[in-house]
């Protein structure tokens, strides 16, 4: 625990010193002479010299930073930062120059100790909420077609119920959830979509796995618990813990276990990838979801083909 407490300690008291004051040179306390930071696939990795300069133009453009760490949230030697940062832009950034307006960003850095240094980081945030701050794009650029047109063309697909759960230290959590994807059977992996502004989005950005319930027709009682905001959306649940101890609703028709690999800032919503790592299914019939309303297919014909 006390190795715990420093190491976040130093992490606070170094992105202080660097972001909100300019003081540099206190990364070297922290992070190793093979520093690798990367910020997603279109951006070039930076060393730590190379971080350096980015904080510096980044306080040159937004002199009154500061950033605030709202969690971190440890598993072995790796760690995950949830941060927010606010400014005024009054100096020139990225070719834009001075507006003198306010902006707040905020993302998640992953970072990996390795002999009680940092040796990689991997950072994710919204660019768009920065582009949008500074008047570079506007919400009408971005959202060109009516919100409701958009809105009436996702109830027209159809989609499965799941419930994502986790384990949020020996309590279960979950959340009823219909943005769910397959992204590759080789290896397996898959994607939750899920609004930050949940309840359970906290547990689950502290998780190291995460279930994947898909419910079965006769559990609309089910679905309709997990889409509220009831306190206590496991009481009177009939589930059992998975392998890697994720909460698994019985009678689901399909589970899977989830190890989070990767967690997405994507507008309103995080968008959380990983592997998976146990899965069972049965013959029961999903419950659907289309409209604004539930149905069950079981009901219904298959069309020839």
């Amino acid at each position: 625990m006390t190795h715990t407490l420093d190491r976040t300690a130093r992490i606070r008291s170094t992105w202080q010193a660097a972001w909100d004051r300019g003081e540099v040179d206190a990364l070297d306390q922290l992070l190793g002479p093979a520093y690798v930071r990367r910020r997603g696939p279109a951006a070039a990795p930076q060393d730590r010299e190379q971080f350096k300069e980015s904080i510096r133009a980044i306080r040159r453009a937004f002199p009154d930073l500061r950033t605030e760490i709202e969690e971190i949230v440890e598993d072995g030697e790796s760690l995950a930062i949830r941060w927010r940062s606010t400014g005024s832009h009054t100096g020139d950034f990225l070719g834009v120059p001075a507006t003198g307006r306010p902006v707040e960003v905020s993302g998640a850095t992953f970072t990996r100790f390795d002999h009680g240094v940092v040796s990689e980081e991997w950072v994710t945030w919204d660019p768009r909420q920065l582009l949008e701050a500074l008047g570079i794009i506007t919400t009408a650029q971005q959202a060109a077609v009516d919100a409701d047109v958009v809105r009436g063309v996702h109830r027209k697909f159809i989609t499965g119920v799941t419930v994502v759960t986790c384990d949020d230290d020996g309590k279960p959590r979950g959340l009823a959830v219909n943005a769910f994807a397959s992204i590759s059977l080789d290896p397996p992996m898959v994607l939750v979509c899920v609004q930050r502004s949940s309840t359970t989005h906290p547990a689950l950005h502290r998780a190291s796995h995460l279930g994947i319930n898909i419910l079965a027709a006769g559990q609309l009682d089910v679905a309709k618990t997990f889409a509220s905001k009831a306190d206590d959306k496991f009481a009177g649940l009939s589930w059992t813990p998975g392998e890697f101890g994720v909460p698994l609703i019985d009678r689901s028709c399909a589970q899977l276990e989830v190890e989070i690999g990767e967690r997405l800032e994507a507008g309103s919503h995080t968008v959380f990838t990983g592997r998976v790592v146990s899965a069972r299914h049965e013959e029961l019939a999903p419950l659907v979801y289309s409209g604004g309303g539930f149905f069950d297919i079981s009901q219904t014909a298959p069309l020839p083909w």
